[in-house]
């Protein structure tokens, strides 16, 4: 577009103002007439000359040349002007798009703005549904892995409590069989050491001493206690028949007693086995619940956490949104009202314009009808 410049507007309106109007036309009457000249300073021209006004851009002593030249450009009928009135329309035609333009510029940059916005509020929009899902999600894992977490601890503390109940069961169980198997012991430590030392040695005071307890505990025949003593105190080789027998006699008995012993302790292994086997089940099954319980409080710990980040990821989203909802209603009524200002100059700055640029002399009022 051509560049309207000082000294281009200065010429062109000086030489405008010099140069008659064509002859023989309705114009050159109107030109002569003061008053009909006025009456086209309507709201016309005023559309126009706002216009120029808002020509910022433009030096202010062109915008007061191109005002000045109004009146004769445009008031002049497009098919009676001569060049240089065309190039005044022209000037004055290229302001005008000039800051039609630029108004669409300023429309497009607060466009831009609310596009920008739109865009932000619908990321964060998204990131506020995504964390309302996940806070959802969140809230449902949590609720369930309560429940799991509840039963595994009602299931560890049934374990602990069989576990608790088996192991006494053992322990009343197995006192008899395990007092059995002490005295046994016992008993045969006295038959096969004690009175075999007794039989043996010639000094067997300490033997006898030994078996004294031993001897107490089978309840032996009062004889046979009272014999003993006496039996103890010779050496071997002086004992007659009947210390032979006292010492036959306790040896008997001793082993009785410690068959005895052993076939109760025979037929109460199988019970004990059983009894062992019941806590070692229940052992697996308590340590198994204990497991089973740390891993339910872990990941309802994990859900926790998990329904918190979401909740704060909600909340930021959210905070986000309505801090920037006033940005956005910002731009979007800037950008409203410069596209009202943009068609308002478009439809009377522009359409002001145009009118008086295509205006000929056939649509030009008579005089007497003004």
């Amino acid at each position: 577009a051509r560049e309207v410049s000082t000294l281009s507007c200065q010429k062109t309106l000086s030489s405008a103002k010099e140069m008659p109007a064509k002859k023989g036309t309705k114009r050159q009457v109107e030109a002569a007439t003061p008053v009909a000249k006025k009456s086209r300073a309507d709201a016309t021209f005023e559309g126009v000359a706002e216009a120029i006004q808002q020509a910022v851009d433009i030096p202010e002593v062109v915008r007061t040349m191109l005002l000045a030249g109004l009146p004769d450009g445009l008031g002049t009928p497009r098919d009676e002007r001569h060049e240089l009135q065309t190039g005044i329309v022209s000037m004055i035609g290229e302001v005008v798009l000039g800051v039609q333009a630029k108004l669409q510029e300023g429309v497009d940059a607060e466009a831009t703005k609310v596009g920008g916005a739109d865009g932000r509020r619908a990321e964060l929009g998204g990131l506020l549904a995504k964390a309302e899902a996940g806070l959802n999600a969140a809230a449902q894992d949590a609720q369930a892995l309560a429940a799991a977490h509840a039963a595994a601890e009602a299931t560890a503390e049934a374990a602990a409590a069989k576990l608790a109940e088996s192991q006494e069961a053992q322990r009343a169980g197995d006192a008899a069989m395990e007092q059995a198997q002490q005295s046994k012991a016992r008993l045969e430590m006295g038959l096969n050491v004690h009175l075999h030392g007794v039989v043996e040695a010639e000094e067997c005071e300490h033997h006898h001493q030994a078996l004294l307890p031993l001897l107490q505990e089978l309840a032996l025949d009062q004889s046979l206690m009272s014999a003993l003593p006496s039996v103890c105190a010779k050496p071997p080789s002086e004992r007659g028949a009947f210390d032979a027998m006292v010492l036959e006699q306790l040896g008997k008995t001793l082993g009785e007693k410690v068959a005895e012993l052993a076939m109760f302790v025979g037929e109460a292994a199988p019970a004990a086995q059983q009894r062992a086997a019941a806590v070692a089940e229940a052992q697996a099954g308590a340590e198994a619940a204990t497991a089973s319980r740390a891993s339910a409080v872990a990941a309802l710990e994990a859900s926790t956490l998990a329904e918190q980040a979401a909740k704060d990821a909600g909340q930021s989203a959210a905070a986000a949104l309505a801090a920037l909802e006033p940005e956005y209603m910002a731009a979007t009524q800037a950008r409203d009202e410069k596209r009202a200002a943009l068609e308002y100059f478009k439809a009377y700055s522009v359409g002001s314009f145009e009118l008086l640029r295509d205006k000929t002399s056939q649509t030009v009022a008579p005089t007497g009808g003004a």
